[in-house]
């Protein structure tokens, strides 16, 4: 029997996501606990399936599939600088030092993650990329240049100093310039034991792999359902 951890985060814009603790990279939204649960097996067959486009060497195991709910959390607002921040999850799991094992598949998560971003949108016209989107905060171009300031930012909450990008970079020198921040820094990681907090957030390079593969996968994601209309 393969036994999945699931972490429950609730208030996640008005919502619950489960975290399958054992997959980094797989994740479900629900509008409650039982909704985001019931949708966690789909996922690691889709993440399977994803996974088996990309090696032959695929590591999830669905024989005999079974979950248990490890921990709970409530993201909560906080304010800091001005601004009003969210506090998320922190799990007993992420406490848990990453070994080689874990960095080499996070790398090629994350690497598979952006080739396929990439592709999406590189044939997109470029007047799409830059419409406004009603009830949008972005544009499709703002949610690149989004996504790779939140992973340089992942770092810098584990102590990396990241340097600022330069001015005028556009989204994809920014992309470049955070993946080589994650191929760099995410090996530096291995057995780290570490435990950072920020705005009365804790933060570990489990939790950073974790959130990291999540933010990639959710905007390619979000991408598509606003490009498909």
């Amino acid at each position: 029997m393969t036994l999945i951890q699931i972490g429950i985060e609730r208030n996640v814009e008005g919502r619950t996501l489960a975290w399958a603790l054992d997959y980094p990279g797989v994740f479900t939204y629900g509008a409650d606990d039982a909704e985001a649960l019931i949708r966690i097996p789909r996922q690691i067959l889709t993440f399977e399936s994803w996974l088996n486009l990309h090696t032959d060497q695929s590591w999830v195991q669905l024989e005999g599939l079974d979950m248990h709910i490890d921990e709970t959390f409530e993201a909560f607002p906080v304010e800091a600088d001005g601004k009003i921040h969210e506090v998320h999850a922190f799990f007993r799991s992420d406490m848990v030092p990453l070994t080689e094992e874990d960095i080499q598949k996070a790398l090629m998560v994350f690497k598979w993650q952006r080739e396929e971003l990439l592709a999406g949108v590189e044939t997109l016209p470029a007047e799409l990329l830059k419409h406004e989107f009603e009830g949008q905060r972005w544009t499709i171009e703002g949610i690149l240049e989004h996504i790779a300031r939140v992973e340089s930012w992942y770092f810098s909450r584990l102590g990396f100093e990241i340097p600022e990008p330069a001015d005028g970079s556009d989204a994809y020198r920014l992309l470049n310039a955070s993946a080589a921040i994650v191929n760099k820094c995410l090996p530096e990681l291995i057995g780290s034991d570490q435990v950072f907090e920020h705005r009365q957030e804790k933060w570990s390079a489990r939790k950073l792999v974790r959130r990291l593969l999540w933010h990639q996968r959710d905007h390619i994601d979000h991408i598509r359902d606003l490009a498909l209309g």
